[in-house]
């Protein structure tokens, strides 16, 4: 579904989310509800950024689908601080096992210098 433009980011959550349930489910919600899963949920939909690009790639064996966003930042600051955590653990995780493997290949190589 191509997001549009003339909808809030609550409603078009609400639209998308009865759009994939069956209708005797999807209409049974009283507002209040519906509210609250826009609250818990609606953020990841809001749908606006400034550069918008989808695609799909049909190759012989599969299907892909590409999408290129760009646009501002609007997460709080708990969440930036959260990606940037993550980020340093991946940063810290690659640089302890890059020194660990040279270490190892270090040793190997001399191993084989005296052995040999």
């Amino acid at each position: 579904m191509a997001t549009s433009r003339l909808y809030g980011a609550p409603y078009e959550f609400i639209l998308r989310l009865r759009q994939r349930m069956p209708m005797n489910v999807g209409f049974t919600f009283t507002d209040e509800q519906l509210a609250a899963l826009s609250h818990a949920f609606g953020d990841r939909f809001c749908g606006h950024h400034a550069v918008d690009m989808r695609g799909r790639l049909r190759l012989p064996w599969s299907r892909y689908y590409l999408v290129f966003q760009a646009g501002r930042d609007q997460r709080t600051s708990l969440r930036r601080g959260a990606v940037v955590g993550a980020r340093r653990s991946a940063i810290g995780a690659f640089l302890c096992g890059f020194a660990l493997s040279s270490v190892m290949a270090g040793t190997v190589w001399l191993a084989v210098r005296l052995l040999f």
